[in-house]
């Protein structure tokens, strides 16, 4: 019995010593980067926004993978194909009737050229679509067709339901975003110049047909460097006169930016040469399917109104000297503040991969996007400005002076802010460099 008892005594000893299981490890959930980007995405509220924008950024997110989500985000899915009429879309408390066709086969993986056609007064986005469905159905485009009362289209309520619509669109089917167009006739054209000069990297083209603008707005014409222009016009059109077009072409001709232009001598039944002649569709066709969107250009000129300061591309104008804000009177209520003032004029080079030159005139802030594609971000990003003055009628440069030479670190609200007001996977910026020249009292030294 007592070795027995020595046993079982040398037994309990040693366990003794062994010490107790450890208790199974419960790892942390992994973070939801998705649900987070989608959260900011989708909300409306800016506490949201921002509670959804902090996790992302202390959970350390970076920008690659954030990008590759918004890539595969900005693919539309579930749109059906064929001919849609009597759509509705809601914008500002108002609702606006729009008809869309898409393929009726669409491919898997594969993206859809957009063409938007804003219609005439009297016209209707059904209407619109009817005429140029026959056109353009068996081309693969995704055709698109909006209403607005009086097809006042220069209005801005028309503008923010437009692009409302578009981002819509892109959110239901799979839209190229280097290949969307913008075509009108009338006042249509009308819409499509002004919404064009606006907005010109929203863009693979501009076709305004049947259609013209005003003196007032001719500078504006200077946007449009990087997108171009399909105008037909009729030299019998009683409504815009030849002589308005011609000055179009005459403009973008002197200033050696893309153009086909476009006579026509037909006459219809209602309006003599104010209409679309079936003879120039094959022409224009053929135009569409070969235009892409360049959307990061080395250089970008601009003419801002204080209406207008959307970024273009890679740079935005934020404050000018005493800025005029023009607006042409729409049929809906909303804030009228024409008035005297000037344009603010810009010409932005992006020279090197850190190096921009800024030249303009009138301007008191502007901004600068960045992108890790275009950029480096582990050096610094220089900005060089001058002053563009006029004297008797002749522009000079003033002195090239530094106005930003700084390391810059990318900054998520940036890269989803502009996602969400765009939706486009092409235009990702991880940063922005707001620069105020008014500050700038001792520019510094060219390094």
């Amino acid at each position: 019995m007592r070795p027995v008892l020595i046993g079982i005594l040398m037994t309990a000893l040693v366990m003794a010593c062994v010490p107790p299981p450890k208790a199974p490890q419960v790892m942390p959930p992994s973070y939801d980067v998705e649900g987070d980007v989608n959260l900011y995405l989708s909300t409306s509220d800016p506490e949201v926004e921002q509670q959804a924008l902090t996790r992302l950024k202390t959970n350390d997110t970076s920008h690659a993978v954030i990008k590759q989500y918004l890539k595969q985000k900005a693919r539309g899915k579930g749109g059906a194909p064929g001919l849609h009429t009597d759509l509705e879309i809601s914008n500002g408390g108002s609702s606006y009737p729009y008809a869309l066709y898409a393929p009726e086969t669409l491919e898997p993986g594969r993206d859809y050229p957009l063409v938007v056609i804003l219609h005439g007064m009297g016209g209707s986005g059904d209407r619109t679509l009817q005429s140029w469905l026959p056109r353009l159905k068996h081309e693969d485009f995704i055709i698109l067709c909006p209403s607005y009362p009086a097809g006042a289209w220069w209005s801005l309520k028309a503008e923010e339901m437009l692009f409302g619509l578009i981002q819509n669109t892109k959110r239901q089917y799979p839209v190229d975003h280097n290949r969307v167009f913008l075509a009108g006739l009338s006042n249509g054209a009308i819409g499509a110049y002004m919404i064009g000069m606006f907005y010109p990297d929203r863009f693979a083209g501009i076709v305004p047909i049947a259609g013209a603008i005003t003196d007032r707005y001719l500078n504006f014409l200077v946007n449009l460097k990087n997108t171009p222009i399909y105008s037909i016009q009729g030299t019998q059109d009683p409504i815009f006169p030849i002589q308005y077009s011609r000055r179009i072409r005459t403009i973008l001709n002197d200033l050696k930016y893309p153009l086909e232009y476009h006579e026509h001598r037909e006459q219809g039944l209602a309006h003599g040469g104010h209409f679309l002649p079936e003879s120039e569709v094959p022409g224009l066709v053929a135009w569409l399917k070969t235009q892409q969107r360049d959307p990061h250009p080395n250089i970008l000129r601009m003419v801002r109104e204080g209406n207008h300061l959307d970024n273009i591309s890679w740079v935005q104008v934020t404050r000018g000297v005493r800025m005029a804000a023009l607006q042409l009177p729409g049929p809906e209520k909303e804030s009228m503040n024409i008035r005297d003032g000037t344009i603010t004029t810009l010409l932005a080079v992006h020279k090197e991969p850190n190096l921009f030159e800024i030249v303009a005139k009138n301007l008191l802030e502007h901004e600068v996007y960045l992108s890790a594609e275009q950029v480096d971000f582990d050096k610094k990003i220089l900005v060089t400005f001058q002053e563009l003055k006029e004297q008797d009628g002749k522009f000079e440069t003033g002195p090239q002076r530094v106005s930003f030479h700084e390391k810059v670190e990318p900054d998520l609200e940036v890269l989803l802010s502009g996602f969400k007001q765009r939706w486009d996977p092409h235009m990702l910026f991880d940063a922005r460099i707001n620069i105020n020249l008014e500050e700038k009292v001792q520019f510094a030294a060219l390094p």
